[in-house]
């Protein structure tokens, strides 16, 4: 772990045979300080870092994907000196920890249920797309446009009630991809492209807290590749666009739990870790763009939805909902091309 692993020192009592609820088959190792601890101490309070962790991947990748990848654009831009630049904010209807959970030092496994509340999850991005190549002329359009796609992603601080989400350092990822013209749009045809787009988030720590205790996803590190199919017309001063696609989400963290408790008259305290604990899901997901105003500015309108993908069972549950559930999501932006 991190500050705190120069602390640790491993607890004799561990047995060298994980049992089913075990701190081991768990993927934790323990560190204790303040007194002896009995064999598998925490199992439950690492079980819980890692519904968590698992409940809240799928959310955050989600934010990170959006939907189009220039948002309120179709296909490629038409050739070398060519530009679109887009700032925007994707925003997922996200659900967060809603109540307060006992976190103890228990061996045994105790199902309990965090809750689940609201919670809108904000990722801004600056994207930006240099033509390189035209395409070939064919009838009313071209095809087979290259453009580079570049861009920046920040993440904000997010905190509600025991829950917090945070990004480590200054909160800003960087972008990089790809997109193919199909159909360059013209006053007849539309714009058609596919886009292959690498993502990723800055570093970020989550934290639920229990009193005393506290479970940590630490150093998460998000990466995702965006697959897009869109499409989009001009129609005057309005547009209309739409396109779906897949995404794989790649998600790697350190759990850490916390646990405070008194055994046998003395105060323990436990810290329970788990490093490169690795969560990856593959998502569909589909959109609509609107925007108004003319080809060189506009004001774009987005809504979509990321499908559920394999849905993950936890011990522990969160309200009504599950781990890799749909999430809906929308994206309000501005976009220029010179």
């Amino acid at each position: 772990m991190r500050a705190v692993a120069a602390a640790l020192v491993a607890a004799a009592a561990m047995t060298s045979v994980a049992t089913p609820n075990s701190v081991l088959a768990q993927g934790c190792t323990l560190g204790v300080s303040g007194g002896q601890v009995p064999p598998d101490f925490g199992a439950d309070a690492c079980q819980k870092a890692r519904d968590l962790f698992v409940f809240l991947a799928p959310q955050v990748g989600t934010a990170l994907s959006g939907g189009n990848v220039m948002l309120g654009e179709g296909g490629a831009l038409g050739g070398w000196g060519k530009r679109s630049i887009v700032l925007r904010t994707t925003v997922v209807e996200g659900f967060a920890p809603e109540g307060t959970v006992n976190i103890s030092g228990s061996a045994v496994l105790q199902p309990s249920n965090f809750g689940a509340q609201r919670v809108p999850v904000p990722v801004p991005s600056l994207d930006l797309a240099i033509g390189l190549f035209r395409g070939v002329p064919f009838g009313l359009t071209n095809v087979g446009g290259v453009d580079l796609l570049l861009g920046a992603t920040y993440l904000p601080d997010i905190s509600r009630d025991q829950f917090s989400l945070s990004p480590d350092g200054n909160g800003i990822a960087t972008t990089f991809g790809a997109r193919f013209g199909l159909l360059q749009e013209s006053a007849l045809v539309p714009g058609v492209g596919v886009s292959v787009l690498r993502r990723r988030l800055p570093t970020t720590t989550v934290r639920y807290t229990s009193g005393n205790d506290s479970l940590g996803v630490i150093d998460t590190r998000v990466a995702t590749t965006v697959l897009r199919f869109t499409a989009k017309k001009h129609f005057g001063i309005f547009g209309l666009g739409g396109g779906f696609g897949q995404d794989r989400h790649n998600t790697s963290t350190e759990l850490e739990a916390i646990v405070n408790e008194t055994v046998q008259g003395t105060p323990v305290r436990g810290i329970l870790g788990a490093n490169d604990f690795n969560f990856t899901t593959t998502r569909t997901t589909a959109f609509v763009n609107l925007s108004l105003g003319l080809p060189i500015a506009q004001l774009v309108l987005e809504v979509g939805q990321s499908r559920a993908g394999d849905i993950r069972q936890t011990t522990n549950t969160f309200g009504d909902r599950r781990a890799n559930e749909a999430y809906r999501y929308g994206s309000l932006g501005v976009g220029l091309r010179f």
